[in-house]
């Protein structure tokens, strides 16, 4: 199965989480912090869950799932089903009808049987975020490859660098020329330029920008 890594806004957006173990509560809170709101349906809640079922974001329904049928108006409602019980014929159930229904499923008991991964991520710096998984394959292996790739970038100065002057230099084209097109061209311009690239290895972001905004300037006065 091929998938296409993706960053999805879910704020506003339908999430029915199916298990109210401690999978499905990291899975519930994962969506619930960016904004969705979640639907638990489940015969039990993990002491985890008590942690959120006061979040207005938040829906609980108690429910021994005998079938699929049985919450077929829920994955009607739903953007996005999360597949969390330790049931291998009901799992199977729910996603064999959510996939009839062309929904978006994360199955967190057995990745090939659904359409979502939800990967391991780490924020960076402020909105530099890396995201790894392994398909549902080992998640230790994509946890420590996390690791590994923040304390990369961590402690990276140029590529700190680079995101710093970058960030403000975007900023400053969109303020002062048009044309997308242009601006498309000039950051490239910018980042092969030898004089900016020296600062950048330097780790001096304000040299870094004032070179960067040179170069654009240039182009502006023709």
């Amino acid at each position: 199965m091929a998938h296409i890594p993706l960053y999805v806004d879910f704020s506003g957006l339908n999430v029915l989480v199916i298990g109210g173990g401690k999978v499905g509560y990291r899975r519930a809170k994962t969506f619930l912090d960016d904004g969705a709101n979640v639907t638990i349906v489940a015969s039990y809640f993990s002491e985890e869950i008590n942690d959120i079922k006061n979040n207005s974001k938040v829906k609980l329904i108690n429910l021994e799932i005998k079938n699929s049928k049985d919450i077929e108006k829920l994955i009607d409602e739903n953007d996005l089903i999360v597949i969390a019980t330790n049931n291998y014929e009901i799992n199977n159930e729910i996603y064999e009808l959510a996939k009839q229904k062309r929904k978006l499923i994360n199955n967190a008991t057995e990745a090939s049987k659904g359409n979502v991964i939800v990967p391991f991520r780490k924020k960076i710096y402020d909105y530099l975020e890396v995201a790894v998984t392994s398909l549902g394959y080992t998640g230790i292996a994509a946890r420590r490859s996390l690791e590994k790739i923040e304390k990369c970038l961590t402690n990276d100065i140029e590529i700190k660098t680079l995101y710093d002057s970058m960030k403000e230099l975007k900023k400053y084209l969109k303020e002062n020329i048009s044309d997308s097109k242009i601006r498309y061209n000039l950051y490239f311009e910018v980042e092969k330029d030898e004089i900016y690239e020296k600062y950048v290895k330097e780790g001096n972001t304000k040299k870094a920008l004032e070179r960067a905004k040179e170069i654009v300037n240039q182009y502006i006065k023709g």
